[in-house]
């Protein structure tokens, strides 16, 4: 039994360092099998999961330069992998959205490559199963604060926590 807190970060950082790397393998993998490169395709899966969006808000999520997720639009879109749309709210906005097709053939690949996660998952009880779910819930809501947050001059991650007040 662990005793302190630092005990299990001590034990979780190689262990979800191990996972991380592995998780980027197989994101790697099925991007490869589209035939897009990693950051294409987390870019294509990130319009899909919070689209449609604006461009800047891709950027943001991505933690990317404007002008790196302008020309990977540019040639995603020459693909057929996403759409620009005017915003019906609003006219003057564009937004991205996945087409259909590739969707479809990414969630192919996952449940393909993904299968044994399914039985791993059902082995949790209901109890479990939500545990996880808001551990890697707010996991990635840290992680999406860390990737928006701006760069100072070192080029170091810049956190509002981390400001000193004047």
């Amino acid at each position: 039994m662990l005793n302190k807190p630092s005990d299990r970060f001590a034990r979780y950082v190689p262990t979800i360092q191990l996972f991380a790397a592995r998780l980027v393998l197989f994101h790697q993998k099925v991007a490869e099998r589209l035939g897009l490169t990693a950051t294409e395709f987390k870019c294509l899966r990130l319009i899909a999961l919070l689209g449609p969006l604006p461009m800047t808000t891709l950027a943001q999520e991505s933690g990317l330069q404007l002008g790196t997720v302008s020309g990977l639009i540019e040639k995603m879109e020459a693909q057929g992998l996403v759409e620009r749309a005017r915003d019906p709210s609003d006219k003057r906005r564009v937004l991205l959205k996945a087409s259909g097709s590739i969707s479809e053939q990414a969630s192919t690949l996952y449940r393909e490559l993904g299968g044994l996660m399914r039985q791993e998952l059902d082995g949790y009880s209901d109890s479990e199963f939500e545990l996880i779910m808001r551990f890697l819930t707010q996991t990635g809501e840290a992680l999406a604060t860390s990737i928006k947050a701006p760069l100072n001059r070192e080029g170091r991650k810049r956190h509002r926590c981390n400001e000193r007040r004047e």
